[in-house]
């Protein structure tokens, strides 16, 4: 049983401060500093109870830029911010005390879909139901299953590298994911696909945030390959720790940042939008009855 909150401390007054500047440098989204809001935010599908002391809804990737901008200046590092999705995850990833981001509400926009190459891109707070209702008509699906799936958001699926019922045939979230737009602190904006080794090469020589991403990243996962493979553990989801080993393929000729951000829960940037690869719907389904 998840222990009452036994009063309704106020909000701080940096917290104040931070939303009062947010609105005033053109943030498009809601704020929320009531005791029910914060309330509401203060558990998700696990045993843990964190009350927060602010909750922000962004309706764009700009208002995300913004808040990830204003969060990286001196005066408000002490303040903590987290993503939240649908709140299903069972091990109290959305919950903190101090800012959470919330994706859901607005952005949640299925932007495009392209059924000649079989993908969709989506912003992060689209349900999975919702999509796939959106992508039965065409004739697809997305493939990852979980049993919260009328209100688990994509950008939560991917944060966690959710899987469930059929993975074994259809794999897990990462499998499906093509790219996504990520936020960085400071307010960049981080496109990732996979890239041939030369690009990524010379990407990582630009004298930018980014272009310093690509080259740590690319670095120590090509110096430390063979030690990563010989001791990372063969996880059936890369939910603890980053999955380091698939960022370059097996062939070693391309690499790609998404398979940092699949499974990191939030830990390295906010995922704001998803390119994912869709699944012909199965032309017949059978039941087999396993009596043990």
């Amino acid at each position: 049983m998840i222990p009452q909150i036994s009063q309704a401390p106020g909000v701080v007054q940096l917290v104040l401060n931070f939303l009062q500047e947010l609105e005033q440098q053109g943030f498009t989204g809601d704020t929320a500093t009531s005791y029910a809001d914060r309330l509401t935010m203060s558990t998700d599908n696990s045993i843990y109870q964190l009350l927060p002391d602010a909750v922000v809804f962004p309706r764009s990737t700009a208002d995300v830029a913004l808040i990830a901008r204003l969060a990286a200046q001196e005066r408000y590092s002490s303040l903590i911010f987290t993503p939240r999705g649908g709140g299903t995850g069972t091990n109290g990833q959305a919950l903190n005390q101090g800012i959470i981001v919330d994706m859901s509400r607005h952005m949640n926009r299925i932007i495009e879909i392209n059924p000649e190459e079989g993908w969709v891109r989506v912003e992060a707070g689209v349900i999975k139901d919702q999509l796939n209702q959106y992508l039965k008509p065409f004739g697809y699906f997305f493939a990852p299953e979980l049993s919260t799936s009328n209100r688990a958001t994509l950008g939560g699926m991917i944060n966690t590298d959710a899987s469930g019922q059929g993975s074994l045939v259809y794999g897990k979230t990462s499998d499906h994911v093509l790219g996504v737009r990520a936020v960085l602190l400071g307010g960049d904006i981080l496109d990732t696909q996979p890239l041939p080794v030369e690009l990524a090469e010379t990407l990582g020589k630009s004298n930018t945030t980014i272009g310093r991403i690509y080259n740590t990243v690319y670095q120590r996962c090509r110096q430390q390959r063979q030690l990563i493979i010989d001791n990372f553990p063969k996880l059936n989801r890369f939910l603890t720790g980053y999955d380091l080993r698939h960022v370059f393929n097996d062939e070693m000729t391309e690499f790609d940042l998404t398979r940092i951000l699949t499974g990191s829960e939030g830990t390295l940037a906010f995922i704001t939008e998803a390119w994912l690869d869709i699944t012909p719907l199965p032309k017949v389904r059978r039941l087999v009855n396993v009596k043990i």
